[in-house]
């Protein structure tokens, strides 16, 4: 009779359901954890564009009313709104404060906030031309316009603005912005 041994393998080594189970819920925080810091980077960067967009619109939006403002000139009876002899003036409107003048050129110029959408953007018309000058995807939620003048000094307009981003609202973007102005008329 032909026999046959069976040896059996003892003394090796395997893992055990502890060490599994341990390695497991290590893999499982590592990786819920990365995840975590990988949403909190994804977060910070939207925010930060979120702000970014803010910035440049108005950027431009201040590059363009500082230019025209400072090249405004007493109204000679030309601008209905503006009195007489006088180169600015400040009104409202149910959004915000509405300021006119005659610019550089002898138009009369109009900045407003108008509701696009009910999204309230700056609006600038000039005579026969108008349009928003803010994007769209800019909320202005508060515009004023401070007058002051005196015998002995150029008149000075001090714009105040608030704005914020229409994006999510954990993305949205909220900044407030005062500068002042002068006109460099002296006629």
């Amino acid at each position: 009779m032909i026999g046959i041994k069976l040896k059996i393998a003892t003394g090796k080594s395997g893992f055990t359901l502890a060490e599994i189970l341990v390695s497991v819920a290590l893999f499982s925080v590592i990786i819920l954890s990365s995840t975590q810091i990988f949403k909190l980077v994804i977060d910070g960067q939207r925010s930060a564009l979120a702000s970014q967009n803010v910035q440049e619109g108005l950027k431009y939006f201040l590059e363009v009313i500082g230019k025209e403002i400072r090249m405004a000139q007493k109204d000679d009876g030309v601008c209905g709104g503006v009195p007489d002899d006088k180169i600015f003036y400040v009104s409202e409107n149910s959004l915000g404060d509405v300021l006119a003048f005659k610019n550089y050129y002898g138009q009369c110029v109009t900045y407003v906030l108008v509701a696009d959408n009910s999204n309230p953007r700056f609006w600038i018309g000039r005579d026969s031309e108008a349009g928003f000058i803010s994007p769209g995807k800019i909320s202005l939620d508060d515009l004023q316009f401070v007058l002051t003048e005196s015998t002995s000094t150029q008149p000075v307009v001090t714009v105040n603005l608030r704005a914020h981003a229409l994006s999510e609202s954990q993305f949205s973007s909220a900044m407030t912005i005062q500068t002042s102005l002068t006109s460099r008329y002296y006629k």
